[in-house]
């Protein structure tokens, strides 16, 4: 069976499109711990003399830093929330994060360099930042309750992982009712394959999957039909 026909088993999924007030673009693990070559994850493999297999997660950052920064100043200049997720414990010692985080020595405490936003990307006013204790976000922070509290049902996911931490808020998001847009070119991960295979599994099955380019469309479109109703 090919991936089309086993897409084709469902219904396709609607458009989302992203307005003030019920939209958010959900900015997952962009920070020094992960997304830095100079720091973290990334400081920890040079020194162990195994940079070369995050030569592809770095070569690509760039271009989905890029993309990201022009996707929160459309959003920003729409109304339309800014809300990151990190990594990162409430203790100092990270005796409060998963098993799994404390096995692969994710320690990353409050005030911590690896605990900051890139400064590309840095949060604007009062953004909200949620610190998350694992991989899934909605297990192991209040993202979920914060969402619905603002009235927010419509998500657009950028961020690295794309197969690890990102695929999984997907997912769940979707199983919670949230409508989700992952954004293709703003993502990433370690190895190329695994981000396209990432993106073909869960589209028109979980999400739908966009580029940049289409949701900034899509934004200053339903601006356009905001400024001139009927």
């Amino acid at each position: 069976m090919s991936r089309d026909d086993s897409q084709r088993r469902f219904q396709k999924m609607p458009e989302v499109i992203p307005a003030p007030g019920n939209t958010a673009l959900v900015v997952i693990d962009m920070q020094y711990l992960d997304a830095h070559p100079d720091f973290g994850l990334a400081r920890k493999a040079r020194d162990e003399g195994r940079f070369d297999i995050l030569n592809h997660l770095f070569a690509r950052l760039p271009s989905v830093i890029h993309n990201i920064r022009r996707l929160q100043n459309a959003c920003r200049e729409a109304g339309i929330e800014v809300i990151f997720i990190k990594i990162q414990s409430y203790t100092l010692d990270g005796r409060d994060l998963s098993p799994s985080y404390k096995t692969k020595g994710l320690k990353c405490p409050p005030g911590s360099k690896e605990a900051q936003i890139l400064e590309e990307l840095q949060p604007v006013g009062d953004e909200i930042v949620i610190p998350k204790l694992s991989t899934n976000a909605f297990t192991s922070s209040p993202i979920d309750a914060v969402l619905r509290y603002m009235g927010i049902t419509k998500l657009l996911v950028c961020g690295v992982n794309t197969n690890y931490c990102v695929e999984t808020f997907i997912r769940d998001a979707y199983d919670l009712g949230y409508e989700v847009v992952l954004l293709e070119d703003c993502c990433a991960a370690v190895v190329k394959e695994h981000h396209r295979v990432t993106c073909e599994e869960v589209d028109e099955i979980f999400c739908k999957v966009r580029s940049a380019d289409q949701i900034l469309s899509a934004i200053e479109q339903n601006k356009s039909v905001g400024k001139h109703p009927g």
